[in-house]
């Protein structure tokens, strides 16, 4: 009997790029969650809802994201992130500004905090972010910016 392969296509009209990557950093949080023993042998997505559960009437923080993405979502997100930092059809002053929209989404950095790690201006890292996303939507025809 033939079983017929099912072949997964990604809708990258889902979510916008800030959206995908911010996805992308919540999915890395679960799987830090799995790592170890799961208590009871309950999978990790049981153990958020039944934290949700016990957590009803409080009211989620404004930078909390709750992870809507599948491990294949995940996977092609993973690819872009690969393919935009190590492509050589991107100029080093551009992936530059790239790679500071990616980190920002990615991680949920703050303007302080990446004025920090950056040693960079706020203002200069606004622009180099906004331009970083303007050039992966770009780049990328799929993806859409906000």
């Amino acid at each position: 009997m033939n079983a017929a392969a099912k072949i997964e296509v990604m809708d990258w009209a889902k979510f916008t790029a800030e959206d995908w990557f911010k996805q992308y950093g919540a999915y890395i949080q679960t799987c830090r969650m799995k790592s170890g023993n799961a208590p009871d042998t309950l999978g990790v997505n049981q153990i958020y809802w039944l934290i949700c559960e016990n957590n009803k009437g409080v009211a989620l923080r404004k930078n909390q994201l709750m992870c809507q993405i599948s491990d294949f979502e995940a996977e092609e997100v993973r690819k872009l992130i690969i393919d935009l930092k190590f492509s050589q059809r991107i100029c080093d002053s551009a992936k530059v500004a790239v790679n500071l929209f990616i980190e920002k989404n990615v991680r949920g950095l703050s303007d302080r905090r990446m004025e920090e790690e950056f040693k960079l201006g706020r203002n200069c890292l606004k622009s180099m972010v906004a331009c970083g996303g303007f050039y992966i939507a770009g780049h990328d025809k799929r993806l859409r910016i906000k």
